[in-house]
């Protein structure tokens, strides 16, 4: 989601806006090109993990919107927003989002319910409350971060033990002292990915996707192929009313939300909601196939803007997003892409420095990706797993 801040500054640049970019610390987003701080007009260092200094900042400005697109500034955007009487997502409905153990009482009998523990990491016990398999995860983090599926009770005690022993993420945010325990659902998993439309009080359904998984016992994200379809247009629709029942449960309205689920018998079972856009390509994606552009969606939204017309480049079909995984653990020297883009993959972008692997365990040892694009499903995957097949890796 480190990305979508530039483009979203950028877009509402195009319409006139002057933006002022706030961060915890610029570096943070240096290894993006253009930089937020290079689009922004103007920028300010504040702890945005600090609500008090943000709300301190906040009073010497008179902002039209308050912008947020990453999970861990959601919440106090909205706090801002609601202060300042502009558009806004409900707090509540965030934070119910935000910590999954909210999100699993609150959606409970809508759908496949999916039983779920939260334990304390001071005293997690030795054994797993609802057996194995089950699903380890940390009750308020994202990206994968912290997830593993666990068949033993060596494997979940390592699971609580590893999420402990990290108690600040990547991104500065400093994680609740609490672990979820998750009954595991196998399947293929999908999400659904939707917007607010203020001219309809209520969401606005853009399709859904098939997202690719690695290998148990990490639930690391290898790719998502868009658009997908539940084979007709009324089951669809009714998975849909049920993504719309949990939305409506947690109280996550006025934004967006990229909603995690499996199916089970025919019946959605909820993984969790992201009360944000989907991450990684699947805003490329659906711009590709559908023309939709969810950032400008998105600012359009809370600049009280209308929805604006399709981007121009449109071509239907089907679009993947495949991440390329090291072989195997090491030290990565360099990742060498074939000169040329082949018929059908249409971008494609890898990490350019080595890279000490360990396994794939999380969303960061991920080596880089490919978007590709046919009129049918399957082949759309087909094409972008060839080119990775030609990729080089080098290792020490």
């Amino acid at each position: 989601m480190l990305d979508y801040g530039p483009e979203g500054m950028r877009l509402t640049k195009e319409k006139g806006y002057r933006t002022h970019f706030v961060a915890r610390d610029p570096a943070e987003y240096a290894k993006f090109s253009p930089s937020p701080v290079s689009i922004a007009d103007a920028h300010s260092v504040v702890d945005t993990h600090d609500l008090v200094k943000l709300m301190h900042f906040f009073t010497d400005h008179a902002p039209d919107a308050v912008i947020a697109f990453d999970d861990y500034r959601l919440v106090q955007a909205a706090v801002i927003a609601e202060r300042l009487g502009l558009p806004h997502a409900p707090v509540d409905g965030l934070l119910n989002c935000h910590f999954k153990d909210r999100s699993r009482s609150l959606t409970k009998g809508i759908g496949r319910s999916v039983a779920a523990v939260r334990v304390s990491l001071d005293e997690p016990g030795d054994i797993s409350p609802l057996g194995y398999p089950c699903v380890v995860k940390p009750v308020d983090d994202a990206g994968s971060a912290g997830v593993r599926v666990c068949s033993s009770d060596d494997e979940y005690r390592a699971a609580l033990r590893a999420i402990a022993a990290h108690q600040v993420n990547a991104r500065g945010y400093r994680r609740a002292a609490y672990a979820l325990v998750e009954e595991f659902i196998d399947g293929p998993e999908f999400t659904a990915e939707l917007i607010w439309d203020d001219r309809t009080d209520g969401w606005r359904f853009l399709g859904f996707t098939k997202k690719l998984m690695a290998e148990l016992p990490f639930r690391v994200e290898l790719g998502a192929m868009f658009p997908y379809h539940f084979g007709t247009a009324e089951e669809d629709a009714r998975i849909v009313r049920v993504v719309v029942d949990w939305l409506a449960a947690v109280g996550h309205r006025r934004g967006a939300a990229h909603v995690e689920f499996k199916i089970v018998d025919g019946v959605p079972a909820l993984i969790e909601i992201n009360p944000r856009l989907g991450g990684d390509q699947i805003r490329e994606l659906m711009r590709l196939t559908i023309g939709d552009d969810v950032i400008d969606l998105y600012t359009r939204l809370y600049l009280g803007l209308p929805p604006g017309e399709p981007v121009g480049d449109v071509r239907g079909g089907y679009a993947t997003s495949l991440y390329l995984t090291p072989r195997r653990t090491g030290l990565i020297t360099s990742v060498t892409p074939p000169p040329e883009l082949p018929a059908g993959i249409l971008r494609a972008t890898f990490t350019s420095g080595p890279m000490q692997n360990n396994g794939v365990v999380d969303n960061g040892d991920r080596l880089g990706h490919a978007i590709s694009w046919a009129d049918e499903f399957d082949a759309s995957l087909t094409v972008a797993e060839a080119y990775l097949s030609r990729v080089e890796v080098e290792y020490a």
